[in-house]
């Protein structure tokens, strides 16, 4: 996926017995409120590379969200995509996995771009696209899907954007209210002035910013992939741009809210025939960071980490060359600015791009450093019915994850336990205060025998503390308390 931004083009291409909620009580009130961050990690897989990267082989356990890419819109309403068969077998996996994935609609190839504005612009054939997504999101299960209409460039495509999310919203509440809408964006104004984010904000859950092809094959200078920061670059470079930069126009400039945007993460990088930065070349190439691995390992490079920009380059003389990419010391600074800056997690593409044999370095990385923080995924706050719910844990049975969800509608203490058949806590997933939304939980029973478990919901809003405690409770009234079976098998 390709957006060129201000000179920058950017490819994304219980049954509960007693013995249980007395025990859970006391552990609640005698434990230290948790507090910990939790973001999303989300990955796009391409549907062309399921031979590179098959289901099986996914790590999961390291993402929240899987990105299906692509689907487009064809002339008639109806629906296209790059495979013929649907990968089933992903789907399956990662709903096995306890994560979501969602269904990518978009791609940077000049149809689908125009595609997007006949149908967006026709009243009759956005109401026939929206009702064949949600025909499809059925049919195959996804959880929702991200829209990444590449290239938006008039006053009537950022119009008929927000017209079309509006009506995939409206169907969605109607057919499932649980349906995500994620957006692709690019990071500076030369794409993002086509985007009435004011009026995108409360319909989409969240935004994956692109932050990468900072320069490329447009550009009139060799320079870094996705730098954090400009470092040493000349202002008289027409890139002359970073990620930093980037956070800066579309949380303060374009007001999109910190917990809902992605920061964009390459796993692929460019060649420049050229042995220095910042100056003319002969000659671009993206290359995927497997590539990357192999061409350095057969030739005689030189490894320079700019300190300046926060990621790394090689370099060669012979033939002058130098690659811009990222590795696992710049993803871990990328996604610990991620955190720093309040934003919801990372975003990656794409996932197929780093497998080197049996290894997956890069995906490896950004789990050590969101790996801890991935257990709950919190989803959008508008929307919702009044009151709570605890949804049935999806799948049952499993073996060995499962995922569980449910809904607030205020703002609440929050604890979700496991138990076993007789009654005994074995895991707490939850306890925290949390704000009104949708939050889905994985837990992993992989240390746990086969057999019949419960999952407790207890919720008590916070503008309810004054009240008189139930007996027993320690200061604590439930306000909501629900409980359902799942079943472990191996």
């Amino acid at each position: 996926m390709q957006r060129r931004q201000g000179g920058i083009r950017r490819q994304m291409v219980m049954k509960n017995s007693k013995r249980c909620y007395v025990f859970l009580v006391v552990l609640t009130a005698a434990s230290p409120m948790l507090r910990a961050q939790v973001y999303r990690v989300v990955g796009y897989y391409p549907m062309w590379a399921r031979t590179t990267l098959p289901a099986s082989a996914v790590k999961y356990g390291a993402l929240t969200h899987i990105i299906h890419a692509f689907a487009w819109p064809n002339p008639d309403g109806s629906i296209s995509s790059s495979e013929t068969n649907v990968d089933t077998a992903l789907i399956n996996a990662t709903h096995r996995a306890g994560r979501k994935i969602l269904l990518a609609f978009g791609g940077a190839g000049s149809i689908q771009t125009a595609n997007f504005s006949i149908v967006a612009g026709d009243s009759l054939l956005l109401r026939r696209f929206v009702s064949n997504v949600v025909s499809r999101l059925a049919t195959y299960h996804y959880d929702g899907i991200d829209l990444d209409w590449e290239g938006p460039s008039s006053r009537a495509d950022k119009a008929n954007e927000v017209t079309l999310v509006q009506q995939l919203r409206a169907a969605f509440q109607a057919a499932n209210s649980l349906l995500l809408i994620t957006m692709a964006i690019g990071a500076s104004n030369w794409s993002g002035q086509w985007h009435d984010f004011a009026a995108l904000i409360p319909y989409v859950d969240w935004f994956n910013a692109m932050e990468y092809d900072f320069h490329g094959s447009w550009s009139q200078l060799s320079g870094h992939n996705a730098p954090l920061y400009v470092g040493s670059a000349p202002a008289t470079d027409p890139d002359y741009y970073s990620i930093d930069l980037s956070m800066e126009y579309l949380t303060v400039t374009r007001g999109i809210p910190k917990d809902k945007l992605t920061l964009g993460l390459p796993f692929y990088g460019k060649s420049f025939g050229t042995s220095s930065l910042y100056s003319s070349y002969a000659g671009e190439q993206d290359l995927s960071y497997r590539d990357i691995v192999s061409k350095v390992q057969a030739g005689n490079w030189t490894y320079v980490w700019d300190s300046g920009s926060q990621v790394p380059f090689y370099r060669s003389t012979a033939p002058p060359m130098i690659i811009s990419f990222d590795d696992s010391a710049s993803l871990a600074l990328k996604c610990q600015y991620a955190k720093n800056k309040g934003l919801s997690g990372v975003m990656i593409w794409e996932l197929t791009q780093d497998v080197i044999g049996q290894r997956q370095p890069l995906m490896d990385a950004v789990g050590t450093q969101m790996l801890s923080t991935t257990g709950i995924v919190a989803e959008r706050s508008g929307s919702l019915p009044d009151g709570f719910a605890l949804y049935d844990n999806y799948p049952n049975p499993f073996n060995s994850a499962t995922a569980i969800s449910y809904h607030l509608s205020a703002v609440s203490n929050v604890t979700l336990k496991v138990c076993d058949v007789l009654g005994k806590e074995i895991a707490t997933l939850v306890n925290d205060v949390q704000q009104p939304g949708i939050y889905t939980v994985q837990w992993d029973g992989s240390l746990y025998p086969s057999g019949v478990y419960f999952y407790r919901l207890s919720v008590v809003p916070l503008a309810r503390r004054d009240l008189v405690p139930t007996e027993g409770r320690n200061g604590q009234t439930e306000d909501f308390v629900a409980t359902k079976r799942m079943v472990l098998i191996k």
